[in-house]
């Protein structure tokens, strides 16, 4: 089992699918997870902690684990079934360790919103984690970090827009 950490948000032109990338700490590799645009929306916000005035959906599970005394702990993607992964919350409930079976895309943005930690088995990562390696792949990624770390909804929507029309950064336009 290996902790993986959300490195960012990305956009699969060819499956016009949001895709979660989530790195593992001191290794060249990165996991991929192609998640719903509904939830890729939730995590821009969890990333960016934005505050609402009333819970989302992800913040009333949260806060229902809590009222039933339940102590989120992590996520584990523990299996990828045709071409799913699937996953699990641990939760703390008194003395009982409970597993509840949850999407990767929810259990990210609660481990997002709440800081707990994401793992994934070894063998998820050796089968499916693409290794990042050239210097253009790295300076492309500081640029992506950094754009994920001030994150803000206008851009995402303009990054977006830039990729559909061919003006991205990483088009061979620029």
């Amino acid at each position: 089992m290996k902790e993986l950490k959300v490195k960012g948000l990305a956009f699969d032109k060819r499956n016009n699918t949001p895709v979660v990338i989530l790195e593992i700490p001191n290794s060249p590799l990165v996991l991929p997870i192609w998640i719903g645009s509904c939830e890729a929306f939730a995590l821009s916000l969890a990333i960016q902690k934005a505050e609402f005035p009333r819970p989302l959906t992800h913040d009333l599970i949260l806060n229902v684990i809590s009222a039933f005394n339940g102590i989120p702990e992590k996520i584990f993607i523990d299996s990828l079934e045709d071409n799913t992964y699937k996953a699990k919350l641990i939760l703390k409930v008194g003395d009982k360790t409970m597993e509840i079976d949850c999407r990767p895309s929810d259990g990210i943005v609660m481990a997002t919103k709440r800081d707990l930690p994401i793992y994934a088995t070894e063998e998820i990562i050796n089968e499916n984690g693409i290794k990042i390696e050239d210097q253009a792949d790295q300076d492309e990624e500081k640029a992506f970090k950094n754009f994920v770390e001030h994150l803000d909804i206008d851009q995402i929507r303009k990054y977006f827009e830039n990729e559909e029309k061919g003006e991205g950064e990483g088009h061979e336009g620029n």
